[in-house]
């Protein structure tokens, strides 16, 4: 039952003095009173609320434009907050398409991934780190990730099971760096954390082939010897003094719980470096979703309904909400059906569109190859009928015989966005 309270947000003699906000501009504190599109097709119960937090502002993203407010109601004052939010949603801006940074990202992940090899193989011949190369490596990925982080996103959609460790640790980083620009770090901090995610697992080179990649369950002295590669991993660090003092404290904390369940010393979310639970959520996620020697990967979004669960628990409930908002429903470098029985290649999706992705058509409607072409699904596209086009289905790197990595290794040149 509706009381007294809810009733007067409704109260028909009340003045009402709206204002029309992009849905770029809102903020917390403000009240919605009319959108630009029916309120039955949005996922909000009542006409009029009072937008109490960011994942309300993300949900009027992805179905409007702009909506009014109601200046009486609102609990902040607007031009006031306008120049922090607006700097805010600069910094968000995608300053260059993703088709375009795609084939430039493409030398900057091989450059880091031989990096990475480089880097593991010194360390399992008892040599030395080359940490400046490290540092340049993901100073690269970096510049790339500001510029239109669904490139480097979409080459991490590329695995090979058979070098987990290194492709891991990549892809642990580049996630990182990406969600860490969400999380509005400023561009030495993405670097400082991107070199931290990658050298995360070096404690790793101490722990028995035998072991990491054992078939089954492991018995209670293989894991708590697979524990020990936190601590392992902060002493090859700290031995060396040009590495960021951050990457010492997440290779040592990145398996701790905000519960005080982790490991290796078991303490609670107050004694984890911010750092290290981002490190957290992405290496968990990475380990979920990709194919091991033991075991096929999950769904991605089977993945974040893992996160979900645990927030709050095991990991950040911010940092996990984030991170689940970064990946979207339709990630890049997944592969689609579309409703006209065409497939493709997600390759980004827009902030405030995340139900239409951008796709690289390369099936026809009998799954065979096609001229590639671009679409943006966000730019109200129809099939042959005029009906709308939108995703059908959602798969992993293979189905229908579309494999990433050869057009990675094709250089990535795709054709022209239509529409």
């Amino acid at each position: 039952m509706i009381g007294e309270h809810n009733y007067n947000h409704y109260n028909v003699n009340k003045q009402l003095v709206r204002e029309k906000v992009s849905v770029h501009d809102l903020l917390v504190g403000m009240y919605v009173v009319e959108l630009d599109c029916p309120w039955i097709d949005t996922p909000f119960l009542f006409q009029g609320f009072l937008i109490s937090s960011e994942d309300e502002i993300d949900q009027l993203h992805e179905y409007c434009d702009f909506v009014y407010i109601d200046v009486t109601q609102t609990h902040v004052t607007y031009r006031e907050k306008r120049k922090k939010r607006t700097e805010i949603k600069n910094r968000r801006i995608y300053k260059v398409p993703v088709e375009r940074e795609l084939a430039v990202a493409v030398s900057h992940y091989d450059h880091a991934k031989k990096t990475v090899d480089n880097a593991l193989s010194a360390l399992r011949l008892s040599q030395d780190i080359n940490t400046q190369e490290v540092k340049t490596a993901v100073k690269s990925c970096v510049k790339s990730v500001l510029k239109n982080p669904n490139a480097m996103l979409w080459l991490t959609q590329i695995k090979d099971k058979d070098d987990y460790t290194a492709e891991h640790s990549l892809r642990v980083s580049i996630i990182s760096i990406a969600l860490g620009r969400e999380l509005e770090l400023m561009e030495k901090e993405l670097e400082d954390l991107g070199v931290a995610a990658m050298l995360h697992d070096v404690g790793k080179i101490n722990i028995p082939i035998d072991v990491l990649n054992k078939e089954g369950s492991l018995n209670k002295e293989e894991y708590d010897l697979i524990k020990t590669h936190a601590t392992h991993g902060r002493k090859l660090l700290m031995s060396k003094s040009d590495v960021p003092p951050i990457a010492v404290d997440v290779a040592y904390n990145h398996h701790e719980h905000l519960n005080g369940k982790g490991y290796p010393r078991g303490v609670t979310a107050e004694s984890i470096p911010f750092f290290a639970k981002i490190v957290s959520v992405v290496d968990a996620f990475d380990a979920i979703t990709s194919d091991r020697v033991y075991s096929d990967g999950r769904s991605t979004l089977e993945g974040l309904r893992i996160l979900y669960d645990c927030r709050g628990q095991q990991f950040d409930e911010e940092i996990v909400r984030t991170f689940i908002r970064l990946v979207g429903i339709y990630p890049p470098g997944h592969i689609v059906e579309l409703t006209n029985g065409e497939a493709g290649i997600i390759l980004s999706c827009q902030r405030n569109n995340k139900l239409r992705p951008k796709v690289i058509v390369v099936r026809d409607k009998e799954k065979k190859s096609c001229a590639e072409r671009i679409i943006d699904l966000s730019r109200d596209q129809k099939d042959n009928n005029g009906k709308p086009l939108r995703v059908k289905e959602i798969y992993s790197d293979g189905e229908f015989g579309i494999k990433l990595q050869e057009y990675k290794a094709q250089g990535l040149k795709f054709g022209l966005v239509t529409g």
